[in-house]
């Protein structure tokens, strides 16, 4: 094997490393598809406009309120 050799495997290689750390931070981004606070499945419409979702539209309603409830009262 010769240096051009070497250097092509090293290239593969770390494109290789790049694609797939890549591949790995998209598909931790994604969502199960199943809302974290009352484990019913998120509407698929949902998941297309926001594929990480992690509420379901009610769960997401819901916290809104809430955050905008605590916002009003200083909490």
């Amino acid at each position: 094997m010769d240096e051009a050799d070497v250097a092509n495997d090293r290239v593969e290689q770390f494109v290789t490393d790049a694609l797939r750390s890549i591949r790995a931070k998209v598909e931790a981004t994604r969502s199960s598809g199943i809302c974290q606070s009352c484990q019913e499945v998120i509407e698929p419409e949902r998941l297309q406009a926001n594929p990480a979702a992690r509420l379901c539209r009610d769960c997401a309603a819901e916290d809104e309120a809430a955050r905008k409830r605590a916002q009003r009262l200083g909490a």
